[in-house]
């Protein structure tokens, strides 16, 4: 909207699907959409985004304490997510010039689940589950730095950028309450795999520009802590005009 504030949205859709060794598995369809805005100061900016996602999902879980027992449900998952960031770039003289830009960010992530209970899809309903609404917020705070070198290459530019960061998250809980539908007495508590309040992420990527408007990147990211270790790798092909 002006040469210092630049304003965008995003707008996906897709799928995924896991699997259980002899327990069952799921799928979801999802949507997803996000706004940005940043803003900079000379080498300082100040930067701002906002998402939503719904999925759809299918759990499918198996049981053979007495027979086997096919369980299936079906639910609306709901997601919110926000994130801001503020930072500066200086360059340092070597080799031509590198970009380095320490930064905080703060963000937050909302995930609604609805009550919903497990149906029967062959066998009996004995171990049927029912489970509670849950909805849980995890904060978390971000210090870290990211480095870019560009170098002119015949009719396209390319660029590496770096970042190694801190990131320490508030609310790392991940239980949900479930009762028995045969005993609705029977309640209790499920923990899943929580994460630790403490991680470092890393990310390095290659970018390449052509002057017809065309863009190939390929980046990678890790977050790595005590009990975690993540890896992601992603390949984009851009045209803008």
């Amino acid at each position: 909207i002006s040469r210092d504030t630049l304003v965008g949205f995003a707008l996906a859709g897709g799928g995924t699907n896991f699997s259980v060794v002899n327990g069952g598995g799921g799928r979801s369809d999802l949507f997803q959409a996000g706004a940005f805005v940043r803003h900079t100061v000379g080498a300082a900016y100040l930067s701002g985004a906002l998402a939503y996602g719904w999925q759809d999902v299918t759990t499918d879980r198996t049981v053979t304490i007495a027979g086997i027992d096919r369980l299936r449900a079906q639910f609306n998952a709901n997601a919110w997510s926000g994130r801001v960031e503020s930072g500066y770039r200086f360059v340092v003289p070597v080799i031509g010039g590198i970009g380095f830009t320490p930064y905080a960010a703060g963000q937050f992530t909302t995930f609604d689940l609805p009550a919903y209970a497990e149906g029967v899809v062959s066998g009996a309903n004995t171990f049927a589950l029912a489970y509670n609404a849950k909805s849980v917020t995890d904060t978390r705070s971000e210090l870290g730095l990211r480095a870019d070198k560009s170098f002119a290459m015949q009719s396209a530019m390319l660029t590496l950028r770096g970042r190694v960061a801190w990131a320490h998250d508030f609310n790392p809980e991940r239980g949900i309450g479930a009762t028995f539908q045969t005993l609705p007495g029977a309640s209790f508590f499920v923990n899943g795999a929580a994460q630790a309040s403490e991680s470092a992420l890393v990310t390095a990527s290659a970018e390449t520009r052509w002057m017809n408007g065309w863009s190939t990147a390929a980046t990678f990211e890790g977050e790595f802590s005590s009990v975690t270790r993540s890896y992601a790798g992603k390949g984009v092909v851009r045209y803008a005009w």
